[in-house]
């Protein structure tokens, strides 16, 4: 009796086993291994470059594919002798650890090892990959990361991945470097420099006067000048040959560092099945205006023995890539015209985005960080998001808004106890519904972009309410949220459990893609209760978006603008939840976190010429910056005359920046034989007129005007005034007038005049 009861225990253990073993035992184990290397290519036919960063020899890296369900396993070894790599999975749902983003929730991988990454697939879609270390993504570490669906519910008989990305031949950390020199560096090379004879030939000398006037010198529609543009790493090339009858899901990921593209296919408007791997419903566009880290699905039936150019214009059309679909007459998709660069730039010109569509009655609040306070009122809301949760989505009907695995985080109630997650399965679109006539518009954008079913949250839950601010000042190229940089102010805590909420108010000139880890969100757009899910949004210039995600993967998870620029110079925060400990494994590394350094850059100028000499010097961070001046004069009236004594004069001045416009100013001066301590403000004035008002220990003061004219793309003058009331009336004011010829940004020759006499000289930046 005793061997039954035993043999019958043991035969229920092992049934018990195998049931709860038997999803696993089901999923699929799909392995990749990616190797870091560093190699020579020449991508923009125009020069080879030593710097690139390949993953396992290529650019784009490799396109890794999974199924839903599937357990992925990803080996990446660095095989770099001198710098760390990491790689982050943008747009998928996994632990944090997991996440790739190095020091904030993962380990570097430092060079010469390696790091396994493991995960559960838990959604589908066309999602990518790329480093989140230092600008490794600018030299090539990128590439696309495809999830099918467990059972297919679109009919096509291709996928084709379509890796959109810019290039230059100058090493990334270069770039960086350059724009933080100056914001319009790459205006030279990019043909892109305002003029007042530009102005006067456009018949817009009163808006560029408008613009100079409310200190903003135009619309920013790109910083870097590239070499290339390239589709799947290659500037124009076929794609695909197909036949006609033949339909093609086409997989689009804009994997550029700091490039918006308009996408067109032909001359047809291009049926958009998916944005950032959700399905939507379907709509037609003649263009798609992608923001960096945006994905879309399209598809294309072969229509007739011709070749269809997919064209991935950069949003300030210095350049395209293209990409062919299909055989035999090449069918090439309309050019963009050039933008305006003398348009107004009035904040009223630009539309209040995610406004009008806004159904739930709250406002975004700034108050501070702690999401403990939640907003009430009239939400909309029809379903019931317990099911919403980011770990239970079905994606054969809605998106991402319904997945069940094990690593399930359900809504909190609102005493805090966790209720288990809903069952169930979103319905699908009814067929009479899917064939209703598609909406057509002519350029997409996530305004005109709807969810094929209600993505809503109840009035019921929690919700914090944040506004983000986007600012920046394109001259010193710092860029930050709420005024202050990601070194100053990390992180913004919510709650597990409530609907968080927040409202991107754009205050810059530049579009600034949003994108949040480990998270889908919800941007609320005029169509309301269907707003789409995404991961990452575009608020366009002095526009807004709201989005709003249900706090549901405890973690802490980068947000920041995928303008890798932007990022890299304070666009950036972490998301952490409230009751999350970070995992032994990367608590060690977050303090030498590289989003806490206020990294420092440089900028010179020299000067000479007949009658003057000038040496500049500054070192700079985000709000400060250290200003070393020398200058020569040759005290000559009317002639070179060499035989007087040359006058010397100097400044080392310390400022701190407060905002875009004002600075206060410590150090000293040198003035006529005499160094004194000196305090003052620095302001920009209207007309882009930069001032400094300064007093000395000895309560002598002085004032600096300087102003620029750029008369010509090459053609330019500097006005430099200083008056020092306190002095003699022969002393009391000097200037320097230029007229200088620059054809790059580097260099200039021309003319410079002073109070005192006029000489021929040369001028270098770097």
């Amino acid at each position: 009796m005793k061997i039954k009861t035993t043999s019958l225990i043991a035969s229920c253990l092992s049934t018990f086993l195998f049931v709860i073993a038997a999803p696993s035992a089901h999923a699929k184990l799909v392995k990749y291994e990616l190797n870091v290397t560093r190699q020579s290519v020449n991508l923009s036919g125009m020069k080879t470059v030593d710097f690139a960063l390949m993953v396992n020899g290529s650019i784009p890296a490799p396109t890794l594919e999974f199924t839903e369900g599937d357990d992925a396993e990803i080996t990446v070894n660095n095989r770099l002798s001198d710098e760390e790599v990491s790689i982050h999975w943008h747009g998928i749902l996994l632990p944090p650890l997991e996440d790739g983003v190095a020091y904030v929730n993962t380990p570097p991988i430092h060079a010469g090892q390696s790091r396994t990454f493991r995960f559960k697939i838990r959604q589908h879609g066309t999602y990518w990959y790329h480093s989140h270390t230092a600008v490794q993504e600018q030299k090539g570490v990128y590439g696309a990361f495809i999830i099918h669906p467990k059972k297919k519910t679109i009919a096509y008989d291709k996928d084709v991945v379509v890796v959109l990305s810019d290039w230059s031949d100058e090493n990334a950390d270069d770039i960086i470097k350059n724009l933080r020199k100056d914001g319009e560096y790459y205006a030279f090379k990019k043909g892109t420099i305002r003029s007042w004879t530009g102005a006067i030939q456009a018949g817009k000398l009163g808006t560029f006067l408008h613009n100079e006037w409310t200190r903003m010198g135009g619309m920013d529609l790109s910083d870097v000048g590239y070499d290339a543009f390239l589709i799947n790493g290659k500037r124009d090339s076929q794609l695909l040959t197909a036949h006609p009858g033949e339909k093609l899901r086409l997989r689009i990921i804009n994997a550029a560092a700091s490039s918006y593209f308009y996408v067109s296919l032909g001359q047809a408007p291009m049926k958009v099945i998916s944005a950032d791997g959700v399905d939507i419903d379907p709509v037609l566009a003649k263009e798609v205006l992608m923001g960096m880290a945006e994905t879309i699905d399209v598809l294309f039936e072969i229509p007739q023995h011709k070749n269809y150019e997919l064209r991935a214009t950069v949003q300030d059309v210095t350049g395209h890539a293209s990409g062919w679909i299909g055989m035999g007459e090449k069918v090439a998709a309309p050019d963009k015209p050039y933008p305006d660069l003398y348009a107004s730039m009035d904040h009223g010109a630009h539309a209040d985005h995610g406004a009008a569509g806004d159904h739930s009655g709250h406002g975004a609040a700034s108050g501070d960080h702690s999401a403990h306070a939640s907003a009430s009122g009239g939400d909309h809301s029809t379903m019931d998001h317990s099911t919403m949760d980011h770990s239970k989505m079905d994606h054969s009907t809605m998106d991402h808004s319904a997945h069940g695995t094990a690593d399930d985080h359900s809504a909190h109630a609102a005493g805090g106890a966790k209720t288990p997650a809903k069952k169930g399965r979103a319905k699908a679109a009814k067929p009479a519904e899917r064939q209703a006539p598609l909406r057509t518009v002519v350029s997409l954008t996530v305004d005109e972009i709807k969810a094929p079913v209600k993505t809503a949250f109840p009035a019921k839950t929690p919700r914090y309410d944040l506004k983000l601010v986007l600012g920046g000042d394109m001259e010193r190229y710092v860029w930050h949220i709420n005024g202050k940089a990601i070194h100053q102010d990390r992180t913004i805590t919510i709650n597990e459990g409530d609907v968080v909420r927040f409202t991107f108010q754009n205050d810059t000139m530049m579009h600034h893609p949003m994108h949040l880890h480990g998270h889908f969100f919800r941007v609320v757009n005029r169509f309301g209760d269907e707003s789409p899910l995404k991961h990452t949004v575009d608020v366009p210039p002095h526009g807004s978006r709201t989005i709003e995600f249900l706090a549901n993967e405890p973690g802490e998870w980068m947000l920041h603008c995928h303008n890798l620029y932007h990022m890299k110079t304070g666009m950036a925060r972490v998301v952490k939840y409230s009751t999350f400990t970070p995992s032994p494994e990367i608590a060690p590394h977050q303090k030498h976190d590289p989003h806490l350094h206020d990294h420092l850059y440089t900028y010179g100028k020299l000067e000479a010429a007949t009658n003057h000499g000038e040496a500049n010097l500054r070192l700079t961070r985000t709000w400060d910056d250290l200003d070393v001046r020398a200058e020569l004069r040759n005290p000559a009236r009317g002639s070179f005359d060499y035989s007087q004594s040359w006058e010397l004069e100097g400044d080392l001045f310390y400022r701190r920046w407060f905002g875009q416009y004002l600075n206060v100013i410590a150090g000293g001066q040198s003035y006529d034989e005499t160094a004194t301590a000196t305090v003052g403000i620095g302001y920009l004035l209207p007309m882009l007129v930069e001032t400094n008002v300064l007093v000395d220990h000895k309560g002598k003061w002085r004032v600096d005007l300087e102003k620029k004219f750029q008369w010509t793309s090459t053609l330019y003058s500097d006005i430099d005034f200083t008056w020092r009331p306190n002095l003699e009336p022969d002393h009391q004011s000097e200037f320097e007038l230029t007229l200088m010829y620059a054809p790059k940004w580097e260099w200039a020759a021309g003319l410079m005049l002073t109070n005192y006499s006029l000489g021929l000289g040369l001028e270098y930046q770097f």
